[in-house]
């Protein structure tokens, strides 16, 4: 007998493993359905985004996707080859248009949320290669879809967060009716953290939903209507606060039609560079925020407008309801105002703005803004234009100013006349003088600028001239002006706006004035040197007053040696225009005076002490009167005759009769040799074609040949005198 147990039979394998074999029979069979539905998914999710465009556009458009693969497991979808095409027809209530994309893919999808109706997580989706063609606009526009974004999402989701939106090198061409409007070479496009709901939608911190923008674009035109826009690049970045363009060119789209009243600008941008850019306020409370705007190298020509413009603020009211720059910049720009008779051009333009705000409060006359600016900075190089077109090119070298501190200079300033003044006299068909002008430096001091932007009115402490050079040159071959002067103290009455200049100031001044009287060819010339002075109270505000008139005294050298002094006393809003002035001269030989009395009277003072000359006079609206005390001896006069034969001035028997009736009449000297002293009367008419200063020098002419013994009458008469002539030919010197 055995002493071991028999043994149990075990049970057979195939009722131990029979579960296990069910459970891998299961998930083989999910498996298959799995592949099976994957390999089905692809092609009837195609199929059915074919479908719903056909269907939402009612067959107006088809979409033909190349290729399109689902990744459930990582969320992801990716379509290849897109193309959205329009049929033969379409209907007149939408656009035409073409697109067609490489590559659109979408990663990170919460299905999970998608079941639940919830703010769907994605995590991003980017589209690569786009090109986009709107070829016609509809005719019959039917109404956009008011609500927001986030209200229209597909599914009638809550909400869309989607980490990341990248568009890669897309292109745009948008045209209607074959005419094109814009174009967009290539453009890349990033935006992280997009909350498309109402509480993204409200953020202020957002920009269109996003946390953060990033736009690059290249070769972008549009055309506005009356103005085509070029911009070779353009980069924006929320993240740095900051907007660039390069190559801004914007011209007139019909330069040969006409303007019809409307404003024309022809510009080209280099570079525009803004920093510290708050888009988001701009956004959600339509203001515009920026540390700095920089234009780089600017060249702007501007066709003005008929009528004058609205304000900015107004014409910006669309766009935004408030603008605030802490600085504005501008450097080497250059300015043109075309159609204008003046035609001024400005060079080298710097300019600098601080504390710039645009809006109704700003743009308020009182607000204490110059143009909207707390403070504006500028220079400039070379400016020229033209005065009474085209007689008179004008120049200035250099500007400075600081509205702030009130203050402008002006350095080389240049008027120069483009005719002589026998050609202008032709031209105009009377006596017209000509001018030329140079100044070294013009100073203004005391500039109120606010008001000078409000009203145009002019205040300024103190303006000075430094080294001015005056040329005026005269015929007298023409009839005489028919125009009325406004050099003369009543006319400051008649200025459409207020001037007041505390003191004007003339340092080291020179005057050189020409006439060519029908006489002689031969022209005469009359020198003011060293000369300077100041004038007080040019103004026709409440300064003005018969109390507290404008004064002003100058003091200069005739030909450089006789020196002068006058004082002029005027209210300069009497109606009347009465003034009143005096002053003397020093010692000289009569002389100096031979080289305007011989070409142009035909005579000369052969000798002549004068120790001093002291004269009053009063003026007005009808007649300059008054007296001269005149010291001389010795006074001897020539009279002469041109000839034309030998082109110069000579004695005749003719002649040398009439100077010995002359020197038989005039007053040889002053006091008299008993002792008695003469004073001349001063008796000349006013002529409102001249200017104040021809007033002036008839009662000068007027109190001196009196002075000398020639009847009063006939001073005044030949005070008066002014040489008439036909016009000179053409070519005549």
């Amino acid at each position: 007998m055995s002493d071991s147990a028999p043994s149990v039979p075990a049970s057979p394998p195939t009722r131990r493993y029979r579960w296990a074999w069910w459970l891998l029979g299961i998930l083989a069979t999910v498996a298959l359905l799995i592949g099976l539905a994957l390999y089905f998914l692809d092609p009837w999710l195609k199929q059915k985004l074919e479908k719903q465009v056909a269907e939402q556009t009612h067959g107006q458009y088809q979409l033909k996707i190349g290729d399109l693969r689902t990744h459930l497991f990582s969320g992801s979808i990716e379509l290849r080859y897109l193309r959205l095409r329009p049929a033969a027809q379409v209907a007149d209530t939408l656009p035409r248009l073409r697109a067609a994309a490489a590559r659109l893919t979408v990663s990170g999808v919460g299905l999970w949320e998608v079941w639940r109706k919830e703010v769907v997580p994605v995590d991003s989706l980017a589209l690569d290669s786009l090109r986009f063609a709107l070829e016609c606009f509809p005719k019959k526009p039917t109404c956009p879809d008011p609500r927001p974004l986030h209200q229209r999402l597909p599914l009638g989701l809550p909400g869309l967060r989607l980490g990341l939106l990248r568009l890669h090198d897309a292109q745009l061409v948008a045209q209607n009716e074959a005419k094109p409007l814009a174009r967009l070479r290539r453009a890349n496009l990033t935006a992280r953290d997009l909350l498309l709901t109402a509480a993204g939608a409200a953020d202020t911190q957002r920009l269109a939903y996003a946390a953060a923008w990033q736009v690059a674009l290249r070769g972008t035109r549009f055309d506005g209507g009356l103005h085509q826009i070029r911009v070779g690049r353009a980069y924006f970045s929320t993240d740095s606060q900051s907007l660039t363009l390069r190559r801004v060119q914007l011209w007139p789209a019909r330069p040969d039609e006409p303007r019809h009243g409307a404003a024309r600008f022809r510009l080209n941008l280099p570079e525009l560079r803004a920093k510290g850019l708050k888009a988001a306020r701009w956004q959600h409370l339509r203001h515009f925020q920026a540390d700095s705007l920089v234009l780089e190298s600017p060249s702007l020509s501007f066709w003005p407008p008929d009528q004058p413009p609205p304000p900015v603020w107004k014409m910006l009211a669309p766009l935004l309801g408030r603008a605030d720059l802490k600085a504005g910049q501008v450097r080497h720009g250059w300015l043109a105002f075309a159609e204008l008779s003046h035609q001024p051009v400005a060079r080298g333009i710097n300019l600098l703005g601080l504390g710039i705000r645009v809006d109704s409060v700003a743009g308020r006359n009182g607000s204490g803004r110059v143009l909207y600016a707390r403070r504006w900075v500028g220079s400039s190089g070379r400016i020229t234009g033209t005065f009474s077109a085209p007689t008179y090119p004008a120049s200035i070298a250099q500007l400075n100013f600081d509205t702030q501190k009130g203050w402008v200079r002006l350095r080389r300033l240049a008027l120069t006349p483009r005719f002589r003044p026998a050609e202008l006299n032709r031209r105009v068909g009377y006596q017209k003088s000509t001018i030329a002008l140079r100044i070294a430096e013009l100073n203004f001091q005391g500039v109120d600028f606010p008001r000078l932007a409000d009203d145009k009115d002019v205040f300024v402490s103190r303006l000075t001239a430094e080294r001015p050079r005056l040329y005026i040159a005269s015929d007298g071959r023409g009839p005489l002006t028919p125009y009325p002067s406004d050099i003369t103290p009543e006319a400051v009455r008649r200025l459409k706006f207020k001037l007041d200049v505390r003191r004007f100031d003339v340092r080291n001044g020179r005057l050189l004035s020409v006439y060519r009287s029908p006489a002689t060819p031969i022209a005469g010339t009359l020198r003011f040197t060293r000369f300077g002075g100041s004038i007080f109270n040019f103004s026709n505000t409440h300064h003005q007053t018969p109390a507290t008139p404008l004064t002003g005294y100058a003091v200069g050298y005739l030909e450089n040696q006789c020196r002068m002094e006058v004082h002029l006393r005027a209210y300069l809003l009497d109606p009347l225009g009465r003034h009143t002035g005096w002053g003397n001269f020093g010692p000289a030989q009569l002389t100096i005076l031979n080289p305007m009395l011989l070409p142009t009277r035909e005579m000369r003072f052969e000798s002549g002490q004068v120790q001093r000359i002291d004269f009053t006079m009063r003026g007005d609206q009808k007649q300059v009167t008054g007296t001269m005390r005149a010291r001389y001896s010795d006074v001897k006069f020539q009279q002469l005759r041109y000839k034309k034969k030998d082109d110069k001035i000579d004695k005749t028997l003719w002649t040398r009769l009439k100077t010995g009736a002359i020197n038989a009449v005039i007053r040889d000297q002053n006091p008299r040799p008993g002792g008695r002293f003469v004073t001349g009367e001063m008796t000349s008419r006013r002529e409102p074609r001249f200017s104040v200063f021809s007033l002036w020098r008839q009662g000068i002419v007027s109190g001196g040949l009196h002075s000398v013994g020639v009847p009063q009458k006939m001073a005044q008469k030949l005070s008066q005198s002014q040489d008439t002539a036909p016009l000179p030919p053409a070519g005549a010197r």
